[in-house]
Formats: C-alpha cells, structure tokens, sequence
C-alpha cells in the first residue's frame, strides 16, 4: 500500500472520506481530468464515468436485495433509482467541494454551476476506486456517501403507497379510517368510486376503473386535504 505522504492529491482524499488509493494515483487523477483538458477518452473522466455508474448500480442492487427480501422488484428498483440519481450524486459532489478539485482549462463559475459535472465525477471516482482496489474499496465509498442511513429511510419512503401512508397517519393521530366502496355507477359499470371517511367524516372520493385504483386515488386526495404542501410525502 502506497505512504499516505506520497500522495499528490492527499486533500481530495480527505474530503471523500480518508479512503486513499492502494496502488496508484492513476485513476483518481483521470477522475478528477475535465475533457477541456485532455479531450482524449483515456485521460479524461468520461470513460471511469460510465464503469462507476454500472458499479455503483450493482453494489446499491446488491444492497437493496439483501437488505429488503419482502419487497418486489418494482419496490425494489424504485428504491434504486433514487439511490443513484443524478440528483442524489450531485449532492454528494456538493458535500465534498468536488468543484475545487476539477482539472480544467475553461471559466471556473461554469465548474462550480455545472448541474450534473459533480455527479459524474463521483461515479468517475467510484470507478477509480473500482479499478485500484477491487469492489470493496468502491463498496466503502458508495456506503459512506450513497448507502447511508438517512438515504435508505428516504428510498424506502417511495415504496409506501398512498393508501398505507394514510393509514399510518390515522393510527398515529388514533382515528378510525375507512374506505368505503359506493354503489356502482349504472351509467359507468366498470368505474369505481371509493370514498375516505375517518371517525364518521367524509373526506375524499377517488375513482378508477378498479377498486384499488380508485382506493389510491381516495388516498392521495385525502393526504392532500391533509397537508396540502405534502403531496405523496410523509405528514406530520
């Protein structure tokens, strides 16, 4: 393992968390190299961006499999795809000052607001440490900056449908909730209506052409009405 005193970018290192190359500083320089420096694919950030991303993908598909065995794989992937959205990875680089560290050879303010530069350089990174110390070292940063506990909590929060999120909400505030199936529609057989009563208040209708639909569509009226500024996320 190289001395941590050789290192040329020892500060970048620090800021992503003390992991430090094992064998060469190679691919972090390439990770950190904006195509305005070099515009040749081996020098540049651009191809570690595409083998960090496949990486990232399995270690978070990995985690989420062995982690969640009761949910499908509609949950699962759901779960995923936040996990390593751009939005996320972008945060990330955010966390870390990546900007201070990009080599490039154009307007410093277009590196800083650059949207997704941050979030391809962190998959860049995470397929340097891919290459340089094998899956586990690409595990340990993905585990630090992505599979943290906060962004599990938030993933597994897409996964909770409407119909259980009110149903969360009344058992907290202890209020008898139902969902109620109206008669059908002579006009329009195949449409359902579902109204939401708690402690024998009307609340909300939904309709759809299933039960559940229209169940889901009751739900999302009623968490609204609750919480307008709340939409489909957690209320208080």
């Amino acid at each position: 393992m190289m001395d941590k005193h050789q290192f040329e970018l020892e500060d970048l290192y620090k800021n992503l968390g003390n992991f430090y190359p094992t064998k060469s500083e190679i691919y972090f320089k390439r990770a950190i190299t904006h195509p305005s420096i070099n515009g040749q694919l081996c020098y540049n950030y651009e191809q570690l961006e595409f083998l960090g991303d496949a990486v990232l993908s399995m270690i978070v598909a990995e985690y989420l499999f062995q982690h969640f065995p009761l949910k499908d794989e509609g949950e699962l992937s759901k779960m995923r795809s936040y996990l390593v959205s751009r939005a996320q990875l972008n945060a990330v680089a955010k966390k870390i000052n990546l900007s201070q560290f990009v080599l490039h050879n154009i307007d410093r303010k277009y590196i800083g607001n650059a949207r997704d530069l941050g979030g391809d350089i962190v998959e860049a990174l995470i397929g340097a440490y891919y290459l340089d110390g094998g899956i586990e070292a690409a595990k340990a940063f993905v585990f630090k900056w992505i599979l943290n506990e906060n962004n599990i909590e938030l993933s597994q929060q897409l996964t909770i449908d409407p119909k259980s999120k009110l149903h969360e909400w009344a058992q907290k505030k202890k209020r008898k909730l139902e969902f109620r199936l109206m008669k059908p529609n002579i006009q329009s057989p195949t449409s359902f209506e579902v109204q939401v009563w708690m402690n024998n208040i009307f609340y909300a209708s939904g309709f759809g052409y299933s039960k559940k639909i229209a169940e889901k569509e009751a739900a999302i009226q009623t968490l609204n009405i609750l919480d307008p500024n709340a939409g489909q996320n957690d209320i208080d």
